[in-house]
């Protein structure tokens, strides 16, 4: 059988998130990496594990115009990678998922444009992600939860089944949240906290069980 062509993308974000993008879109294999963006003009000209930084924002109507039309986000805040977002698609540009070979998804899940799921990530049957989410090194999502668009859940998070998780949201490394649980906009759980009870928007959740700082 002849192989499928790659697709070219572009990768926005030279940082340190950028570098577990790339090797995520590398092992999935359904694209080609053809140059960098990034906003520091420090790193413009610069190259990342062998793709060079092309330049910044001022980069997108070039690119576009020679029929460049797919990135991948790789950048870590959750503002400011919805902002960036917002700016590629009013370019015209396509806001590409990409999902590491070794994560695990089950049936009926759904997961929106430009997330990052990496590495050993396990998605549950039925589990409905947002746009531009970043899903991380061993995180479990269980069934039926649901994932706000532009959140973040850190290595090693856990969320039970039937979570409901607001946008812009931050999950910390290693913390729970129990089953049935919903959690507001905006809001951050720190790392190896336990939540166990419904969180407002605009939070921050610490401890175990959690609570309100």
């Amino acid at each position: 059988m002849e192989a499928k062509e790659q697709e070219q993308v572009l990768v926005y974000g030279a940082g340190a998130h950028a570098k577990v993008v790339l090797a995520t879109i590398e092992a999935e294999g359904k694209h080609e990496i053809i140059g960098l963006l990034d906003d520091d003009e420090l790193k413009h000209g610069t190259t990342l594990y062998g793709y060079k930084v092309l330049g910044g924002r001022n980069k997108l109507r070039k690119l576009k115009n020679q029929e460049v039309s797919k990135v991948v986000l790789a950048i870590g805040d959750n503002v400011e990678r919805s902002e960036l977002a917002q700016l590629l698609l009013k370019y015209g540009f396509q806001l590409v998922t990409t999902i590491h070979p070794k994560a695990t998804l089950l049936r009926g899940s759904s997961i929106g444009p430009g997330t990052v799921i990496l590495p050993n990530a396990y998605i549950g049957p039925d589990v409905t992600v947002g746009g531009g989410v970043i899903i991380s090194v061993g995180v479990i999502v269980g069934h039926d939860s649901v994932i706000g668009s532009w959140a973040q859940l850190c290595p090693n998070a856990s969320l039970g089944g039937q979570v409901k998780l607001g946008d812009y949201s931050f999950i910390g490394m290693g913390a729970s949240v129990l089953s049935r649980v919903t959690l507001g906009r905006h809001i951050i759980v720190g790392a190896g906290a336990a939540v166990i009870e419904d969180l407002p928007d605009h939070v921050t959740a610490i401890g175990v069980p959690s609570r309100v700082k």
